[in-house]
């Protein structure tokens, strides 16, 4: 059966490739390559069908979401990884799944949004420098997706270095902004450590796996990639730390700016209380309410008030309210 591939490669074996004629692809081949496909194309999901692999193995490579993940089989291994969606219009926490079956000759990869690490890759490769075995590519593709993940949290922790920041001056707690992106960014932290921490797991796990398609060479790569995710990890979790200390910081200034506000206004009720209940006294419309007949009545209320105020005030300040 034909397939609608986003590419096929045949690898020189010197870092280099040629484009494979995907009419008819066997199911074996001497000659190392690497098929790129779209899962979601029925036409692919029938030749994946067809090309024998164990169920377990085409479940997991058509599964739409999932998180990173491996497991062996005698012909190959099948490895789900995440990579950051290096385009402008994507956030940062939004990670596309790669999912790949490495065998002997033949590399798989599968995904139905655009991954950057492929198309890198795939650059290196039409200039001659790229992997030279579908078991080197594999290695190069998880490199090439941990860059971009160090790089994704090394602009989160630039970020809450600058909210910090801005949290420190006077004001920030009337500056709606400053929540808001700080809210945005503890939610990338989580999104990122969502499938980070299970990749960082899975590349432990690779880093010491005995396995016919892994050379010596490819599992010391993979224990640098494993320490270089196990770093991100770590990174991310300081960043997170440090975004609580951040937002906790901000509440505690937006509480003690309520609390001063809270503690005037208690101050002006408390001033005012007896005035009021003065003034009601003295407009109830009854007979014999003092100075009712005075012309000078207003003021000398006016001026016993303001004397009682003053009164208040003094007290207020000798029991160290204010």
């Amino acid at each position: 059966m034909a397939i609608t591939p986003e590419f096929g490669l045949v690898f020189d074996g010197k870092g280099g490739a040629k484009t494979l004629d995907l009419e008819r692809v066997p199911n074996s081949s001497e000659r190392m390559m690497w098929i790129h496909i779209d899962y979601k194309d029925e036409e692919n999901q029938e030749w994946l069908k067809e090309m024998r692999l164990d169920e377990r193995v085409i479940e997991n490579l058509l599964d739409e979401d999932t998180s990173p993940r491996y497991f062996p089989k005698k012909r190959g291994i099948l490895v789900v990884m995440r990579g950051i969606n290096t385009q402008k219009s994507a956030e940062i926490d939004d990670m596309v799944a790669l999912h790949m079956w490495i065998e002997k000759n033949r590399i798989l990869t599968l995904s139905h949004r655009p991954i950057p690490a492929v198309r890198r890759v795939r650059s290196l490769l039409k200039k001659g420098t790229g992997p030279k075995s579908p078991s080197d590519c594999f290695i190069s593709l998880v490199k090439v997706m941990t860059e971009h993940i160090e790089n994704a949290i090394s602009k989160i922790s630039d970020e809450v270095d600058e909210l910090e920041e801005r949290v420190i001056e006077p004001e920030s707690f009337r500056n709606k902004d400053v929540r808001e992106n700080l809210s945005q960014l503890r939610h990338k932290i989580v999104g990122l450590r969502r499938y980070l921490v299970p990749q960082r797991d899975v590349a432990k796990v690779l880093r010491s796996v005995t396995h016919p398609v892994l050379t010596e060479e490819n599992n010391n790569h993979l224990r640098e990639i494993y320490l270089d995710l196990a770093k991100a990890v770590e990174d991310l979790n300081s960043a997170r730390d440090h975004s609580t200390v951040t937002q906790e910081e901000l509440d505690s200034k937006t509480n003690v700016s309520l609390n001063q506000t809270m503690y005037i206004m208690s101050i002006v009720i408390v001033i005012f209380t007896p005035l009021t209940f003065i003034t009601g006294l003295f407009g109830a419309n009854i007979g014999g309410i003092p100075f009712g007949q005075d012309s000078r009545g207003f003021f000398i209320i006016a001026l016993f008030l303001f004397f009682i105020a003053l009164l208040q005030l003094s007290i207020l300040k000798k029991m160290k309210w204010f």
